[in-house]
């Protein structure tokens, strides 16, 4: 299974690529239906996904089992070891304070649907159609969810009040409330990232100039249409020459003057850039992990038919997670003091297996440093592990091969010539 971390990390910067590209292509088009599925098909993509690492150019098939390589661990020689102890940031603290975001965000989702459906059942609707039309009490901008649509008492003639139905229908028609769950679902894991924001406030600017146009098409004045946006945004009836400076209801009037640019060829320059952003990031992703399979120049395979395996639905664990490994490893790993007077140093890969009962076993020496007293001290502190928590594979513990690369490094500080 994906971890969650890299999840989220994959999937913000997927959500990065389809708001670069859409600001880069797209933003200023009039082509709201295609923009709308751009960013909501970029959207889903980047949530799925991380969870499909796909083997784009045959680096390997599903018979080329390789040993799980880990992250290398460096020893180096003099007291340096307190270094690798006091993160600058404890990940307890940001995992507490992610977690608070998300229950924020859950429970404002929560809240809002609650308030809604207290509404619903408190007031009357009339029908239109298949849509349900409620007029409340207090003046506030009308909004629709699915097929209810909410007027306040304002001041409306029966003409705009007509308009204000059909822009709202628009929105009920096209399912606009449903990408706004989508989002506001989004938002609760990824409240964090700034481009989801984005993402947000782009997706409701189409979601409004796809209403507007649809209003327009049913044959409304554009001046009678303007003022009436007018009006519900300032609550008094002004002429259209008033200034509104950068706010969205200029942008919307903008959008409503142009005409329907839908040129195919950004369109589909646009989609090509987004595919080849997402080929290209798992693209790298593989190198990245190819690479450290087999960081030494070859590959690390398994042998095939004894049973041991590479990839399990639950790897083995060692206790404390990878971080007490690597502090396991430097605290009980010694730099030879033969090396360090002979100015030594070098990398060794080491491959073991964790058998059914989580114990090390089998451990050798799978490329060398090209010094056998650095050979030695890997192989003996990889020989002295204590007990993971065992791999399983539907449901039934196994044998996993693993693959650690320890690095000896003589430190800026050491005087390596012999006294």
């Amino acid at each position: 299974m994906i971890n969650y971390v890299n999840w989220l990390y994959e999937s913000s910067v997927f959500i990065t690529g389809t708001v670069f590209i859409y600001q880069l292509f797209l933003k200023r088009k009039t082509t709201f239906t295609f923009n709308r599925f751009f960013l909501l098909s970029g959207l889903i993509f980047s949530l799925l996904l991380p969870f499909f690492p796909l083997n784009l150019f045959g680096t390997g098939g599903s018979n080329d089992g390789f040993a799980v390589l880990m992250a290398p661990v460096t020893i180096v020689s003099g007291e340096v070891k307190t270094l690798f102890t006091t993160p600058a940031v404890e990940w307890p603290t940001a995992r507490i304070i992610y977690g608070i975001g998300v229950m924020l965000f859950l429970i404002r989702l929560f809240q809002g649907l609650i308030k809604l459906g207290f509404w619903s059942r408190k007031i009357v609707f009339a029908r239109h159609g298949r849509f349900k039309v409620a007029h409340l009490p207090g003046s506030f901008s009308p909004f629709s969810f699915f097929n209810l649509v909410f007027i306040g008492q304002n001041d409306y003639t029966e003409e705009e009040i007509s308009q204000i139905i059909s822009h709202e229908i628009s929105h009920s028609a096209n399912w606009h409330s449903a990408d706004v769950i989508l989002l506001e679902s989004v938002l609760i894991f990824q409240w964090f990232n700034p481009v989801v924001w984005l993402l947000r406030r782009n997706l409701k600017e189409i979601h409004e100039f796809q209403a507007d146009r649809e209003v327009l098409h049913q044959g409304i004045a554009l001046v009678n249409y303007k003022k009436l946006l007018l009006y519900q945004r300032t609550g008094a009836r002004l002429e259209l020459v008033n200034s509104f400076h950068k706010s969205f209801i200029k942008k919307r009037f903008i959008m409503m003057s142009k005409n329907n640019n839908t040129s195919k060829q950004t369109t589909f320059f646009a989609t090509i850039a987004l595919l080849t952003f997402f080929i290209g990031f798992m693209a790298c992703n593989q190198t990245e992990e190819n690479a450290r399979v087999a960081e030494s120049g070859e590959v690390l395979k398994s042998d095939s038919g004894t049973g041991v395996y590479d990839i399990v639905d639950e790897m083995p664990e060692f206790p404390g997670g990878d971080k007490a490994l690597s502090m396991f490893l430097i605290s009980n790993t010694n730099y030879p003091d033969e090396a360090v007077q002979n100015n030594l140093e070098g990398r060794v890969f080491i491959k073991f297996i964790i058998d059914e009962k989580g114990k090390v076993t089998e451990p050798e020496i799978v490329r060398s440093s090209g010094h056998p007293i650095l050979d030695e001290e890997a192989l003996r502190v990889i020989s002295v592990l204590p007990d993971w928590n065992p791999g399983i594979l539907d449901g039934k513990t196994v044998k996993v091969n693993f693959t650690v690369p320890i690095n000896f490094q003589l430190s800026s500080g050491n005087d390596p010539s012999p006294k």
